[in-house]
């Protein structure tokens, strides 16, 4: 999301005025995001990157900048350290962190040979599951004061009513509340017995993890977590594994195998939540209409008709 040259400059002199000069450099992220506007500025701590929101997004920064504190020194999970936080006179947020080396996995995914690309899945599989030592307090926000959920069943039942709710609105058939419902009936106890939510990225797709430079088979970085939460691990999987079946469909099998052996009740889970995330994303092209919209919603009816058996 762009923002004037006049924002970027205040935000640049809201950080001399705390003492921390920094300047832009010649770097630039492949795709600027859709919440924030970045850029690559160099100061007192070698290379970082600038981002800056809209005041009506301040606290998705806010998110990150916490996620991003609970994984430092987190081994296993490269990730930005934050160097300030702060805002602009006129409210926008801005966040300055340490620049990762590599580059997006969405741009490296056409030069991998299919052992390298699995290999990779791999090995994101085992960053998630790192990720995913980092305990909470409950399920939700990760917003200090903000309420959370006691069990994962009861996050999936507030979850389920969203989508539910956008997927009405956008046309969606009438038959899928019943059957989202009735499948989770079925897995209820798998959900009551996951009392303990951990650090969940919650959009940890390719556009969202950098891959080494000289090392086309390594993590090195793990961007964006402005949708960070606490959460049910498995909700957190099941988005990756639906985002790497759409490109790679045999390394979904590969994922889990990085992340490591399931029990019987997160196996269940796992289930649920893919189908869930299934229905947000028909919501969303339902909603946005992207370029062959119809056809992707046609796809998406398919999985999801099949996750809901």
């Amino acid at each position: 999301m762009p923002v004037a040259p006049a924002v970027l400059r205040a935000a640049l002199d809201q950080l001399a005025g705390d003492g921390r000069v920094v300047v832009p450099d010649a770097w630039a992220p492949s795709v600027q995001g859709a919440v924030g506007h970045v850029v690559g500025v160099t100061g007192e701590d070698g290379p970082a990157v600038l981002k800056v929101v809209a005041p009506g997004l301040a606290p998705r920064l806010r998110v990150e900048a916490v996620a991003l504190g609970l994984l430092a020194g987190v081994a296993g999970v490269p990730a930005p350290r934050v160097l300030a936080l702060g805002y602009t006179p006129d409210g926008h947020a801005f966040l300055l962190m340490t620049r990762l080396p590599g580059v997006r996995w969405a741009d490296r995914r056409s030069a991998l040979d299919a052992a390298t690309q699995t290999a990779l899945t791999s090995a994101v599989g085992g960053v998630l599951r790192r990720l995913h030592d980092v305990a909470g307090p409950g399920f939700g926000s990760l917003g200090a004061g903000a309420p959370l959920r006691a069990t994962a069943w009861d996050r999936v039942q507030d979850r389920a009513a969203e989508l539910l709710a956008d997927h009405d609105r956008v046309g969606g058939a009438g038959e899928v509340r019943a059957r989202v419902g009735a499948l989770l009936d079925a897995h209820r106890a798998a959900f009551v017995a996951c009392d303990r939510a951990v650090l969940c990225h919650r959009d940890l797709v390719d556009a969202n993890l950098l891959v080494a430079d000289d090392d086309p088979a390594r993590p090195s970085g793990v961007v964006d977590l402005e949708r960070a939460a606490w959460d049910d691990p498995m909700t957190d999987l099941a988005q990756t594994r639906v985002h790497v079946r759409q490109h790679v469909p045999a390394d979904a099998a590969a994922l889990v195998d990085g992340y490591g052996r399931l029990t019987a009740p997160e196996h269940e889970r796992l289930a649920v939540h893919e189908a869930l995330h299934l229905l947000a994303e028909r919501s969303w092209v339902a909603w946005d209409r992207p370029a062959g919209w119809r056809e992707s919603v046609a796809r998406l009816d398919g999985l999801l008709d099949a996750a809901l058996r």
